[in-house]
């Protein structure tokens, strides 16, 4: 796709499934990319190494902490330059019955899914609008990895559609404010995909995967490489003129499966 190019891309979660398929594609496509994961530092760099070996690194980054931020930051820009692309794709699920929603569980939840959306994205639109602008053009991007489950409920999901749910709240409130002044906001929201938190519960809890099975119209979970797409999409010239705004991509499980 036009205009991704030459750019700088950093992923929170990037060493995850759905994080190396979205650096995938925007390295196939020109881009440089930091992933900002939780690994020992030799791990993470070997992984951004087999993506890429020129335009590919790793930093280590707890989203969770404005400090780290910072530092992941700092190292991401001394690496590309310049950054065009955020991705907020960090993020964690406890599922739980409501009554037994733990308080741990669900400050933990909010604190990685919400407020590390929230201290990335601030941290990247502080650098982007640093960069220079050229008329009308877009300065930068802050895309999340939302889920379909922040406007519908899943069972035993309190904490993770709530924290989802604020999440397309946020975007909203970055694409308004930062809209004048050339950046854009927007979230790529995944229905069920056979890939990092969402394969291993599957894997390991045979009811979730009950229900699993009979959500989705189209039969089937999606792959990470599915997704990743639509972050490209939406970071390309393509993409430009969408902000504030959900790209669905479930598989119709929202409309509900009829038999």
């Amino acid at each position: 796709m036009q205009g991704i190019a030459n750019t700088g891309v950093f992923i929170t979660g990037g060493c995850g499934d759905i994080g190396q398929a979205v650096a995938k594609r925007f390295l196939a496509a020109g881009a440089r990319v930091v992933l900002a994961d939780l690994l020992p530092a030799a791990t993470g760099r070997a992984a951004a190494q087999a993506l890429h070996p020129k335009n590919a690194a790793y930093v280590r980054c707890d989203v969770t902490r404005a400090a780290s931020v910072d530092r992941a930051f700092a190292a991401a820009k001394k690496f590309l330059g310049r950054l065009d692309t955020a991705i907020c794709n960090a993020g964690m699920v406890v599922n739980q019955p409501f009554v037994d929603v733990t308080e741990a569980a669900w400050a933990r939840t909010l604190e990685v899914n919400l407020t590390g959306s929230f201290l990335t994205a601030q941290r990247a639109a502080r650098l982007m609008l640093r960069n220079p602008r050229q008329g009308s053009a877009r300065r930068g991007t802050i895309l999340f990895t939302g889920s379909w489950v922040q406007d519908t409920p899943w069972p035993q999901g309190a904490s993770y559609c709530t924290s989802k749910g604020g999440q397309q709240m946020l975007a909203k409130i970055i694409a308004q404010e930062l809209a004048p002044h050339g950046i854009t906001a927007a979230l790529v929201a995944p229905g069920l995909v056979y890939a990092g938190l969402t394969k291993k519960i599957y894997d390991r809890d045979k009811s979730f995967a009950r229900k699993v099975d009979k959500v989705v119209p189209l039969l089937r979970m999606s792959t990470a490489e599915e997704v990743a797409g639509s972050f490209l999409f939406l970071a390309s010239d393509d993409g430009a003129y969408i902000t504030g705004t959900t790209l669905l991509v479930d598989g119709g499980a929202t409309l509900g499966r009829r038999e």
